[in-house]
């Protein structure tokens, strides 16, 4: 296991006594051309730049780290799980965007937090950037870290309001990395913070055990050293382009970070469909917090059964509530005003949205 941070993050310092206990597995990921500590191993990326006007794909110091991808990936290599620790700075995500292309046998899990809700605009836009794919990501933990200005009220000062979170997650995060390291983690999963668990993507709701909320370790479970490993032949397989698992690969969920929102829209919309039908109908609210697919297997029963259902109304007596709903989301491609609009409804075309 490998814990992942860079110099430019304000919520995981290098000189947390929280990090020690795993100083022989940390990697500091230096941007602006210098190590920073001398306590950890650096990994210092050819960039000079101290800070940058400008976030993400603009950024000289992302340019800079991708430049040297292929040699921070050396670093890494021959290790099980990779987590990279990140927070609301857009260059807190360099080391995961740059690597998440280059990802062979390794395992990467991400733990992050939100952007503030006062954060600008090209700060926030760019961060979500960082994030638009997720597809190489094992599991992810995601913070929404407004709720610290919730907590601590709104005159708050911006160092207590880090403070708070890093208290947050550092008591819940040894229990994080044995589940991880324990592989209860695997199969794409995120961390349900009703739970304090990684929950399984694909089965979600039917995986949340609130049980466990109060059951959070504080001995670590896993070998915190480095061990030096031969190169042996290690080679991915080989998949034809049609099988099993090809179809796994491509329809498996992928974590949103407003995958909550999308769920909860969804099960409105599909209470309104089974009443303007006449069909009885219960659906359970998922307690599910965190950043899930969107919909699960749960979700997937649901719309089965409405199908079915509906399949016994002949078609001129079918009804269909209207369904505005959208979702907007930047591309690489685009420039920052640039948006596209997709109709949630397309995800479910079988039910005539």
């Amino acid at each position: 296991m490998r814990l992942v941070i860079t110099n430019t993050s304000k919520l995981w310092k290098v000189g947390s006594p929280f990090f020690r206990q795993f100083k022989d597995i940390m990697l500091v990921v230096c941007l602006n051309g210098e190590a920073v500590t001398d306590e950890y191993e650096c990994f210092i990326s050819p960039c000079k730049q101290k800070k940058s006007m400008k976030y993400g794909i603009g950024d000289t110091r992302l340019t800079a780290l991708a430049s040297v991808a292929g040699k921070l990936y050396q670093e890494l290599s021959y290790r099980d799980d990779i987590i990279f620790l990140t927070d609301n700075d857009p260059s807190t995500l360099y080391p995961f965007y740059v690597l998440k292309g280059l990802k062979d046998h390794n395992r990467f899990h991400l733990i992050t937090i939100s952007p503030w809700f006062f954060d600008g605009v090209k700060k926030t836009d760019a961060y979500y950037q960082m994030l638009a794919d997720l597809t190489s990501l094992d599991s992810i933990m995601y913070y929404d870290s407004n709720n610290a200005i919730e907590a601590l009220g709104s005159e708050t000062t911006l160092g207590k309001a880090y403070s708070y979170i890093r208290n947050e997650l550092e008591s819940i995060m040894i229990s994080a990395f044995n589940q991880i390291y324990e592989k209860r983690s695997s199969g794409y999963s995120f961390f349900d913070f009703a739970s304090m668990t990684y929950v399984p993507m694909k089965e979600g709701f039917n995986k949340i055990d609130l049980s466990h909320k109060d059951k959070i370790d504080n001995e670590v479970r896993f070998p915190v050293y480095r061990s030096l490993r031969t190169l042996g032949l290690c080679c991915p397989p080989s998949y034809p382009e049609k099988n099993e698992y090809t179809k796994k690969e491509v329809e498996r969920p992928v974590g949103r970070t407003d995958g909550k929102k999308i769920c909860n829209t969804l099960r409105e919309q599909r209470i309104l469909l089974a009443e303007a039908n006449n069909i009885p109908f219960e659906s359970e609210e998922c307690p599910s917090v965190g950043p899930c697919a969107g919909t699960c297997e749960k979700c997937d029963k649901e719309v089965k059964y409405l199908y079915d259902q509906l399949k016994k109304i002949p078609k001129e007596d079918r009804v269909y509530p209207q369904f505005d709903a959208k979702l907007s989301f930047s591309s690489e491609n685009m420039n920052d005003e640039a948006h596209r609009d997709f109709d949630l409804g397309m995800l479910y075309p079988e039910l005539g949205i």
